[in-house]
């Protein structure tokens, strides 16, 4: 009776002792817990906060390098369970990091997102076209890509997306409430004291001018115009082609194909086996050195799961790290609006 009283007990601490490490894991920017096996990496083992326990060894010869975009795009650094959000300044300097890296040799982008604000997702547009400068830059594109998503894919070399993928959506939006007839109703009255005429251009306890209407408009002409010169650019197509196809409409990776916004009709994996191409002809040395096997894929993103935390299957987290790893967190999507914000 007594041994199986302190078997309980034992189990009890067990399980206590499990829940504690997850939190910790979880919860603390900077944590030391004891790994199976250290995760190594050149140059950026930073990228590797969990061991991974299904996806290929980083390595530390040369590579094909992924990087994962997902949620809404937007320079906040703010970090939120209810809002699907990736800060464009960690990507930017993850795509950094691997374009100076001279061990990746390749660089595919998953991107699932259905949009952002317009100066972040220009921002991770200059940074791809730099990176494919100095290697082969494939997108990969996962439920849904639109708008922002579609902007930063197109500075790509190559795009695959799947058939039912949500695509396209470029046009501009900028969206508020107006409680002015509200107001009205209870007697209410929005008091706002300013220093210049349009300060409070787009207030929602007033009705909008028709010409605080056309300068709000003129604004979102000339953003619309930026996206669709870039899109030109980075496809390498007529922007009077662009034109047509944008209006804020939006198709699925299949229709996308026959209208020459993607170039591939394929899944991640096809993805990966174009890369390798890409890189075995920019590359001469490494088609010799590799022949019919494949470049080692380093992924640089990593989701975890719980047995992994319970076995041990962390390494050392650096603050930098472990921010990375938060802010890059995959999301799944509650509702669907293809985004592209003024804000």
């Amino acid at each position: 009776m007594e041994n199986k009283k302190n078997k309980k007990n034992i189990a009890a601490i067990i399980i206590i002792f499990s829940i504690i490490c997850l939190i910790i894991s979880l919860f603390l920017p900077s944590s030391k817990t004891i790994a199976t096996k250290e995760l190594t990496s050149s140059k950026s083992s930073g990228y590797f906060p969990f061991k991974s326990l299904h996806t290929t060894t980083p390595f530390k010869d040369e590579h094909i390098s992924v990087i994962r975009i997902d949620g809404i795009i937007s320079d906040s650094p703010s970090v939120s369970l209810f809002r699907d959000l990736t800060s464009s300044s960690t990507a930017l300097e993850l795509i950094k990091k691997v374009t100076e890296d001279k061990s990746s040799k390749g660089l595919v982008i998953r991107i699932n997102s259905p949009g952002g604000t317009v100066a972040a997702s220009q921002e991770l547009y200059e940074a791809i076209r730099k990176a494919k400068k100095e290697k082969p830059v494939v997108i990969t594109m996962g439920d849904i890509a639109a708008s922002g998503g579609y902007y930063i894919a197109a500075a790509g070399d190559t795009i695959f997306a799947n058939p039912g993928t949500i695509t396209g959506s470029i046009g501009v939006i900028t969206s508020y409430i107006n409680v002015h007839q509200l107001f009205t109703m209870y007697g209410l009255e929005g008091v706002t004291i300013k220093s210049g005429k349009y300060k409070d251009i787009g207030s929602p306890t007033r009705p909008m001018t028709e010409e605080e209407r056309k300068i709000l408009q003129s604004l979102l002409d000339d953003s619309y115009h930026q996206f669709i010169s870039d899109v030109a650019s980075g496809r390498n197509i007529p922007i009077e082609k662009v034109s047509k196809l944008a209006e804020g409409l939006i198709y699925t990776g299949k229709q996308a194909k026959n209208k020459g916004l993607i170039d591939f009709v394929g899944d991640y994996s096809k993805a990966l086996k174009h890369t390798q191409k890409l890189v075995k002809k920019r590359f001469p040395d490494l088609a010799r050195k590799y022949k019919n096997k494949d470049i080692p894929i380093q992924e640089t993103w990593r989701g975890t799961s719980l047995i992994d935390l319970l076995v041990g299957a962390t390494n050392h987290i650096s603050p930098k790290s472990s921010l990375e790893l938060k802010l890059l967190k995959p999301y799944t999507y509650s509702k669907f609006q293809p985004l592209w914000l003024l804000e």
